[in-house]
């Protein structure tokens, strides 16, 4: 409780001494953001509730992996089912694992299965920058965004303005681990390239938890887990190349990259060798554009393919998919001068996806496509007033069509105070195996029909006239009717099939956020979200923690050696535990404190040596019920760019 504390009061102190520390005028330089609009806008102008992370943000906050920085953003819970590696999936704003988009280069990278996205393996060596918007953004992005969207951005050649340029990084670190990352890139005449590879491997930590830990149920029963001692491998090879034009008039962008990842788990804590899953990923996109937010029309067009075999040792499971995605999009800004800017947008999305799973009740490949076309205004005022209506229609092979909208704005009530506020419908679909089921112990349900939501939020922004320091305060709130839950159909063999729930589930809660440039040398960001969830049967869900707080600073001692440190605190959340009669039982998991601690030193213009120290105080603790996270651990490393 007293760590708690102390946490707590840092978090709510930093604000406070970086107003009093405030000792120049310098204005920060304007961030843009891709994610929030039809079309890249000023952060400063977007109504939305989004967080905006660079390289700077990802070295500060001693990441590695996009989970690593992931976990430092308001709203947004981490849940990892063991170490490096293993699935690890995210709760924006108490939606569920898949209710966030994930958006990798323009393209939709969330499975076909319908799962959320795994980001386990996806390191951040190729990665420039990185969005999370959140609210329903359906309207925009269709399915799967009914919590918000993560937008991942690689790099492509033009950062560094040179004809030929090497950027790397080698890390090693606790459990024998050991990273790798090579981009060669370039650009000249507008032309741009990038050839990318990285790999990572680690020895591990055992998937399910080693260390013992005892629990109460709610029922009364008493939870025991731990005890595994075999180490869960991992490895993850990557290669991309991305080669475009662009002349800020017309352009085109190829990307093709290929993944293959191994990642061994425990089946129990008695059976807990040869089980691993291996995945291989195969993207190729090809997009272009015509015309530029100057003039009166931009055309933009798109199309992708993402191909994805998965083989499972130990369950006899695999599975391949394919998802194709033809795009159109009109920009017509037909008010470019003046103090304000108005535009409209219209799109159209064409996707085809395939799905063919040995574990599929009734066998076969099974298909998906889906039509849709979407609209959007947009108002901009030089003050950082913005107005925002979207809407989206969607017509589904297999699912029920729908439509959603969204309406956001926000106005600069004084030069140091802006108020913003938005209001959306989203839509989730059931995943595959919801839908048709598996094996013999989940059986299909066809009549299954999408999740839905209204939901919305209202702040205020405080900042300073050079934008050095920054308040915002966010309340949100989202109604979930038709929510998919399971159910046992047969208490004999214990099979179970999913339903939509009667009623509707509520998510509401609070966000707040500070960021600052305290002095020329020092920066500081602090966060707290308190989130409450209840399905329509007034259950909390599972894996939302009430209340999460992140802190950091980053101090540049003198102008080669740099120095950080952050803590994370995530709150109490219910979990089920699963006996071997499988019997479920309501465990209310503890709170921890984490404290990670890095420092760097530039030994040469092309040269930065850095260490990280993670889990200082070697907490103890499961994130999930029954797997392990590591305890305290070394990671060290060399980085340039020549």
């Amino acid at each position: 409780m007293k760590k708690n504390l102390i946490t707590t009061a840092m978090l709510f102190a930093l604000p406070t001494i970086a107003f009093a520390n405030e000792n120049t005028k310098t204005e920060l330089a304007p961030i843009v953001v891709y994610s929030a609009y039809a079309t890249p806008v000023n952060q400063d102008q977007t109504a939305s509730s989004v967080t905006v992370l660079t390289e700077k943000d990802f070295a500060e906050r001693n990441a590695t992996y996009v989970s690593d920085v992931l976990k430092t953003v308001p709203s947004l819970a981490v849940s990892t089912s063991g170490g490096r590696g293993t699935l690890t999936n995210v709760f924006l704003r108490g939606a569920d694992a898949n209710h966030t988009a994930v958006i990798i280069d323009g393209v939709k990278a969330n499975p076909v299965s319908g799962y959320g996205f795994d980001f386990g393996g996806l390191a951040l060596s190729n990665i420039e920058h990185i969005e999370v918007l959140r609210g329903e953004q359906s309207a925009l992005w269709g399915s799967d965004a009914m919590g918000g969207v993560i937008y991942i951005t690689t790099k492509k050649g033009l950062e560094k303005g040179k004809t030929f340029n090497v950027d790397y990084d080698f890390g090693t670190g606790s459990h024998r681990t050991v990273d790798g990352s090579l981009t060669l890139s370039g650009s000249n005449n507008n032309f741009y390239y990038a050839l990318h590879g990285d790999s990572h491997h680690t020895k591990g930590i055992s998937a399910l938890s080693k260390d013992r830990f005892n629990y109460t149920a709610q029922d009364g029963t008493a939870v025991s887990t731990g005890g595994a001692s075999e180490r869960d491998k991992f490895h993850r090879d990557n290669t991309s190349l991305r080669f475009g034009y662009d002349d800020n008039q017309k352009g085109f962008d190829f990307l093709t990259s290929h993944s293959s990842q191994t990642a061994n788990f425990d089946n129990s804590a008695t059976d807990e060798k040869g089980h691993y899953t291996r995945t291989r990923d195969t993207l190729f996109k090809l997009s272009g554009f015509l015309g530029n937010g100057d003039e009166l029309l931009k055309h933009k067009v798109g199309v992708s393919h993402i191909k994805t075999d998965s083989d499972t040792v130990g369950y006899a499971s695999a599975y391949d998919a394919k998802k194709l995605n033809a795009n159109y999009q009109l920009d017509v800004n037909f008010d470019r001068e003046g103090t304000i800017t108005q535009g409209l947008s219209f799109l159209t999305d064409y996707q085809k996806t395939d799905f063919n799973s040995s574990y599929f009740n009734n066998a076969g490949n099974k298909k998906l496509i889906e039509k849709s076309v979407a609209a959007e205004y947009r108002l901009l005022h030089d003050a950082d007033h913005s107005l925002n209506v979207s809407g989206r229609y969607t017509d589904s092979s297999e699912y029920e069509n729908s439509w959603t909208g969204r309406i956001a704005g926000a106005y600069r009530l004084h030069n140091n105070v802006k108020a913003h506020a938005s209001i959306g419908s989203a839509i989730q679909n059931p995943t595959i195996t919801e839908y048709y089921g598996y094996n013999a112990r989940y059986i299909g349900n066809p009549n299954l029909q999408p999740e839905k939501s209204v939901g919305g939020d209202v702040g205020f922004l405080f900042e300073t006239d050079d934008h050095r320091h920054s308040v915002d305060i966010t309340y949100f709130t989202r109604n979930v009717k038709n929510a998919i839950s399971s159910e046992v159909i047969n208490s004999v063999t214990y099979a179970s099939r999913a339903v939509n729930l009667d009623g509707k589930s509520k998510v509401k809660g609070l966000e707040v956020a500070y960021n600052g440039k305290i002095t020329d040398v020092l920066t500081a960001y602090a966060n707290y979200t308190y989130t409450q969830t209840r399905d329509s049967k007034g259950i909390e869900l599972a894996r939302r923690p009430k209340h999460l707080a992140n802190t950091g600073l980053a101090y540049q001692i003198t102008e080669k050696l740099g120095a950080d440190v952050n803590l994370s605190y995530t709150g109490k959340r219910m979990d089920t535990y699963y006996s071997p009669s499988y019997s479920t039982h309501k465990v209310k998991l503890p709170s921890y404190t984490l404290a990670n601690v890095g420092v760097n030193y530039k030994v040469a213009e092309s040269l930065t040596v850095y260490a990280n120290l993670n889990n200082v105080f070697n907490k103890k603790y499961e994130n999930v019920l029954g797997y392990g996270q590591e305890g305290r651990n070394v990671y060290v490393g060399l980085k340039g760019s020549f």
